[in-house]
């Protein structure tokens, strides 16, 4: 979840580690003599005690390490701004991008990218296919749901990153590659060829034999409230009484859509969130909508994939008592981030304050705890839309008891 905040007054702490992270940069790159003997205006004395440290591991670097083509000035430099980040602690939210990682950053955000049509999620150890998006290379060849990724053009994937893993998959458009995964212990393997993917925000399905219509929320790009307005308005066409909302493996994404969207659900002037700065002072964001959908019966799932504006739609639907929250507990961001664009194109995405649900639980760290507990155990998994509207009643509650359990809350499990 981050915005650009271009025009943001920069407070004295953001303005030191930034300057930090400029005149690493100057270091990396011959300047460090600067950093040993002079005193920068606006840095502390810890702030130039660190430089000069950092100057002086850069000089004995430079020139007594053995492997003489293996020192590289940029790779040094982005080692040092992500090693400066890492120490905040802001686990998976506060991070580094290289100007192609922006890129892709900024791409993803806009529901569009070049891939296979897969979303990836590590589960104890193992990527797996979280699902297939409909109409995509991945989806036409017959990947499917709970399938794990073994290999990519034959190379085993074991042991390595997620992020890792995903640019081996990604690629350049019409370009091939092949994939291995493990289903019910048999492996396949499929040779797909890169394409452009528009990657909807929001899919939606009747579950057979009732008036719930269960709606999945995939992230929260650039056009994802409108897109969340219209599902439930073709769901209601469709007869759909009652709603589920699925945030489940939901990564997050704008914050301001989050906003939005809960707007849709409560009556203006309720709070969303609360927005805590570095100050410690706190500020009620709150709902500015015509709430259409205040009165329609709803209940959200969630998991320990649902992250940032997930966990802030959710807080802020559960504390207000608009909806009842089930699955297991989210994965805690709890900061909101603002983007700084650095001079070679990189950025920094930055945990400028936290936020709190309504009632004023933090949750960096400790996420969402859901009004119903409902775990998956082995075999079980979160069920997309186009799963569901395929399946019988019986077979929704064997392989999904969360979503089960929310089309029961909605009177339809009878």
């Amino acid at each position: 979840m981050w915005k650009t905040s271009a025009t943001r007054k920069k407070r004295g702490p953001l303005i030191r580690a930034l300057l930090l992270a400029a005149l690493l940069v100057a270091v990396a790159f011959g300047a460090y003599e600067y950093g040993k003997s002079q005193s920068p205006a606006g840095l502390s004395g810890s702030d130039q005690r660190s430089l000069r440290l950092y100057a002086e591991a850069l000089d004995a670097v430079r020139d007594g390490y053995v492997d003489r083509e293996a020192i590289d000035p940029k790779k040094q430099t982005y080692a040092a701004i992500e090693g400066m980040l890492d120490s905040l602690g802001d686990d998976g939210h506060t991070r580094f991008l290289t100007p192609e990682e922006r890129r892709e950053n900024q791409q993803g955000l806009s529901g569009n990218y070049v891939g296979i049509g897969v979303q990836l999620e590590d589960r104890d150890g193992r990527v797996v296919v979280a699902s297939p998006i409909e109409g995509s290379p991945a989806d036409r060849a017959g990947i499917e749901s709970g399938d794990v990724l073994v290999a990519v053009n034959g190379r085993s994937v074991s042991g390595q990153e997620l992020d890792r893993i995903a640019d081996q998959v990604k690629g350049p458009e019409g370009t091939r590659v092949r994939i291995t995964v493990l289903r019910a212990g048999e492996e396949k393997t499929f040779y797909l060829e890169r394409a452009e993917i528009e990657s909807p925000a929001v899919s939606w399905a009747m579950v057979p034999g009732t008036a719930i219509a269960h709606i999945r929320l995939a992230s929260f790009s650039d056009d994802s409230a409108r897109e969340l307005r219209a599902a439930f308005e073709e769901a209601r066409l469709d007869g759909a009484e009652r709603f589920v909302l699925d945030l489940r493996d939901n990564p997050g994404g704008r914050l301001e859509q989050a906003v939005e969207m809960a707007g849709f659900f409560l009556e203006p002037e309720s709070v969303v969130y609360i927005r805590r700065d570095a100050s410690g002072e706190r500020e009620p964001v709150r709902a500015d909508g015509d709430a259409e959908l205040s009165e329609v019966p709803l209940a959200v799932l969630v998991n320990g994939g649902s992250a940032s504006s997930a966990e802030i739609l959710a807080g802020a639907l559960r504390d207000n008592g608009r909806a009842r929250v089930i699955g297991q507990r989210t994965f805690g961001t709890g900061t909101v981030l603002s983007e700084f664009v650095l001079s070679d194109g990189s950025a920094i995405l930055l945990g400028v304050a936290e936020w709190l649900t309504p009632d004023g639980d933090f949750i960096r760290n400790t996420g969402i705890e859901p009004d119903i507990r409902v775990e998956l155990e082995e075999g079980e998994e979160p069920l997309s839309p186009s799963q569901t509207e395929r399946l019988s009643r019986e077979e929704i509650s064997r392989r999904d008891p969360q979503l089960w359990r929310a089309v029961r809350e909605l009177g339809g499990g009878v």
